[in-house]
């Protein structure tokens, strides 16, 4: 609405046909105006702005449902599966997906011939014939120190996990769990154990947690 059109304006405005002399006029009185013709009203219209129009509705929004429309509308765009905005695009074959099993032999969680690799533990070596033997489903593998924790570690540090792991596993000493640690302050016994902890937690010899 324009401002010279409000009823606050129009009220001070003073009615046409009458003097400044008239006592009959009030400035909070408004005569009715005459009806405009078809052609001023035709005149109005051609400077509406044809894209200003405040009480039409958006055509890019959803219009106002209630709550069951609404919730199926929200599942309708759920469930549309993500899908990269790249014309022929194809991933990685390597990549990771949750919830699905390993193809393949067994093998070690991480490699044991990356440089600065910390293995706690390999397997005996076996002949061809051996290998051709054994149920390749039960053959033991690496148990190597994540790489994010074996990078950060020291060579004193690397040997102690080294042998708390052998200790808790029962490999140093047959039927006996555990050991005691007696570092001094500052030689990094905090990063020795959870080192330990997350390797016994991820993997072991039989390519589960031990």
């Amino acid at each position: 609405m324009r401002r010279s059109l409000a009823p606050s304006q129009l009220a001070k405005r003073k009615p046409e046909g009458r003097s400044c002399d008239d006592e009959d006029w009030q400035p909070g009185l408004v005569t009715p105006r005459k009806r405009k013709s078809s052609s001023e009203t035709q005149i109005q219209e051609c400077f509406l702005s044809p894209f200003r129009k405040p009480l039409s509705q958006l055509t890019n929004q959803p219009p106002c449902l209630d709550s069951s429309q609404h919730e199926a509308f929200i599942r309708s765009i759920l469930s549309k599966p993500f899908k990269v905005p790249i014309p022929n695009y194809q991933g990685p074959l390597g990549s990771r997906a949750l919830g699905l099993k390993r193809a393949g032999v067994r093998r070690a969680l991480h490699d044991p011939l990356e440089k600065d690799a910390l293995v706690l533990y390999e397997p005996p070596p076996l002949s061809a014939h051996d290998q051709l033997k054994l149920d390749k489903e039960k053959l033991p593998v690496h148990v190597v120190v994540d790489p994010i924790l074996s990078k950060v570690l020291r060579p004193h540090q690397r040997e102690g996990v080294k042998f708390l792991w052998e200790c808790v596993t029962s490999r140093r000493i047959p039927g006996s769990h555990g050991c005691i640690m007696a570092d001094e302050m500052g030689l990094g016994k905090t990063l020795q154990c959870i080192t330990l902890m997350w390797t016994l937690l991820r993997q072991s010899p039989e390519c589960k947690p031990e």
